[in-house]
């Protein structure tokens, strides 16, 4: 047996031990026989083999022993049964440190953090036994996947006191370790004192550049990798090489990446060449997509890669493309499943095409996919932002089991279409069901109060998601409740929240943004300034804040410091993106109001008197699917800045809104 072992022939050491227990004169296995054949059924995954073995290891008496017992804990371990492993473990009288690794690393698999902080202190208190390079691997891991920055960090101050601080696989660790807490820089740092760097140590570094956003960094260390370093690429490496080419848009390097490796020698990867798939689209190259997709031979491998294809045509919100690649889908004979249902919905719900959403609505329950919970929570979402409530009301009743993803779906829909008392109720329901809120729950309930004006309503949810529920203040729930106050007039109110709470750029222009936004309404000039100054410092690029600026002196009659934010904005020469609405080009319209068509009048006026040089009043999309409006918001500002008086402000309210989605068929 121990022939076959070392020669990787379980399946013949398997048999050889049933010969060997089974003949007429049976021979009594011994520990290293019951070790040599767990070992085996682990390889095999053999695990009902191996509780058989199990129970001939207990009668034989030797179930506790170090040798049989170490067997026993990793084999249950990896087959998922801890509480068989805990049971032998805490059964062994001797362990050795290969015994105290298999447990913490069958622990560390499923996550229990406690657990494996429990083991680990006891190992440690143990005599005789000092933790490994494989110890410190299974410890950072597990801190990585549960984002515990406070606990990966305790496991490094150990590892930096062990004789492994400088140990290739542990620094590999805790690189990828600090690269899923965002921490980059600590995770470069790492991969720079690391005195021997092979491709998994360039290749974890790539990926945490690509998982954190850094795409650029990524490509930059795959060519050092490859160009200065000389070390072959592994799949793992030109997997994260591909998304990185695919978030920056680079077909160059990506084609570069597909000829040169994916065509010699990862060929038949079919996760690699879904890669390239992606990254085709995600470049715009939509044939090359289609090209590849042919090359798919499995099924399921078909059925994923048409879903990658289509996940990118919608993060591109092309929905002409995402369409097209369902329906090519489906000529082919490869029929969607949930997850291409659940790629498009939220494309037809951000582009509130509610007409295909039913139609996919329709499809869904021809597959039989409609109890589908995580289906069901997307429609109410899309039916949500389109503003049909009692169709989402139906949906949020047929759902049996009820998820935090379901109610807030729901919640969230109330709060879009201003019914903020049924928000309110429905979040009261869910905690009664015992369902427990989360952030996204919390944002949308404050939203809804935001909305409807429940101040103290807004204020009492706001602390009960700190002091109830344990849940820290995100930039969104402090967007809601800075919203909150500005629509009620209490700024100073929404001032004290922002002071409170440090931000991040972002952030704080979100929440200045929408205190100096009140202050224009409000016409308080005083704080308005206090908000400007705080953009400016934060985003000094932003016309947007000197153009809000100048309307608050307008109305509160300075017209002259107004004319000095409008000439400091010229001195910049900033420029502002148009704004535009999408519309179906062959949707039908209801008829067009006067304000309307004489909007549609003015401004086309403006044109013909190349008052503006650049308004093109429709922009022909692929396929003929869209046009494109454009709203000529800077051309509203700057001819309203010389317009003073309630009444006008209030025409360029329903200007700019008349050439939103609702109104821009009166130009079209």
């Amino acid at each position: 047996m121990r022939g076959y072992f070392r020669n990787r022939q379980y399946g013949l050491v398997l048999e050889t031990y049933e010969r060997m227990t089974g003949s007429s004169h049976c021979c009594c296995p011994d520990n290293q026989t019951f070790n040599v054949v767990l070992t085996a059924c682990t390889h095999l995954s053999e695990y009902e083999f191996g509780s058989k073995v199990h129970s001939r290891a207990r009668d034989s008496g030797l179930e506790f022993e170090l040798l049989v017992g170490t067997s026993l804990v990793d084999m249950y371990c990896k087959a998922g049964d801890l509480g068989i492993a805990d049971y032998v473990f805490d059964g062994m009288p001797k362990r050795d440190v290969v015994s105290w690794n298999s447990l913490i690393s069958g622990h560390s698999r499923v996550g229990s953090l406690d657990k494996v902080n429990n083991l680990f202190r006891n190992m440690k208190s143990a005599q005789g036994i000092s933790p490994t390079e494989a110890t410190f691997v299974s410890m950072v891991s597990v801190c990585g996947d549960l984002c515990s920055t406070y606990n990966g960090q305790s496991v490094h101050a150990h590892v930096i006191k062990s004789a492994f601080a400088l140990d290739q696989f542990v620094i590999n660790s805790l690189i990828q370790m600090y690269a899923k807490f965002g921490i980059l820089d600590s995770a470069v740092k790492l991969f720079e004192v690391a005195e021997v760097k092979d491709a998994v140590s360039w290749s974890t570094m790539i990926g945490g550049f690509v998982l954190n956003g850094r795409p650029k960094e990524a490509i930059k260390v795959f060519n050092c990798m490859v160009s200065v370093e000389q070390i072959q690429p592994t799949k793992a490496t030109l997997l994260n090489v591909a998304l990185a080419c695919a978030d920056l848009g680079d077909l160059e390097q990506g084609q570069d990446v597909d000829h040169k490796y994916v065509n010699s020698g990862f060929e038949r990867d079919e996760c690699l060449k879904t890669a390239i798939v992606y990254m085709y689209t995600k470049c715009r190259c939509m044939d090359f997509s289609l090209k590849l997709l042919n090359g798919f031979t499995g099924e399921e491998e078909k059925v994923i890669a048409w879903n990658i294809m289509i996940k990118a045509c919608v993060e591109l919100e092309q929905a002409d493309w995402a369409l097209r690649g369902i329906l090519e889908m489906q000529l082919r004979g490869i029929n969607p499943d949930s997850v291409t249902f659940l790629t498009l919905l939220p494309l037809f719900s951000s582009l509130s095409l509610l007409s295909v959403g039913m139609k996919t609505h329709a499809c869904i329950i021809k597959r039989g996919l409609i109890f589908v919970r995580e289906l069901q929570n997307s429609l109410i979402d899309m039916y949500g932002r389109c503003g049909h409530v009692e169709d989402c009301c139906k949906i949020f009743n047929e759902i049996s089991d009820k998820d935090v993803i379901s109610w807030t779906s729901m919640i969230k829909s109330c709060a879009w279409t201003g019914d903020g008392a049924n928000a309110i109720a429905l979040f009261e329901r869910m905690i009664e069901v015992g369902v427990k809120p989360n952030h996204v729950t919390f944002v949308s309930v404050l939203s809804a109060c935001s909305h409807a004006g429940f101040v103290k309503k807004g204020r009492e949810l706001y602390k009960s998601m700190i002091e109830d529920f344990g849940l820290n203040p995100r930039p969104e729930h402090l967007c809601c409740m800075v919203d909150l106050f500005c629509r009620a007039g209490l700024l100073m109110d929404a001032q004290e929240l922002i002071e409170k709470e440090k931000m991040n750029v972002h952030s704080g222009v979100a929440l200045w943004g929408a205190l100096l936004s009140a202050c224009r309404d409000k016409g308080e000039s005083s704080l308005g300034e206090t908000a400007a100054r705080q953009l400016f410092s934060l985003e000094p690029r932003n016309r947007v804040t000197y153009l809000m600026l100048a309307d608050i002196y307008n109305k509160v009659g300075r017209r002259e410091d107004a004319n000095d934010a409008l000439r400091l904005l010229e001195g910049k020469e900033l420029k502002q993106r148009p704004g535009c609405s999408w519309l179906p080009r062959y949707q039908k319209f209801d008829k067009p109001s006067s304000l309307g068509i004489a909007l549609a009048f003015i401004l086309c006026h403006i044109c013909e008197h190349n008052v503006i040089t650049d308004f093109p009043t429709a922009l022909e999309r692929r396929g003929g699917v869209f046009v494109c409006i454009y709203t000529l918001s800077l051309v509203a500002s700057n001819i309203f800045n010389y317009i003073g008086g309630q009444q006008m402000q209030n025409v360029r309210k329903h200007a700019i809104s008349s050439l939103s989605y609702r109104r821009a068929e009166a130009v079209g």
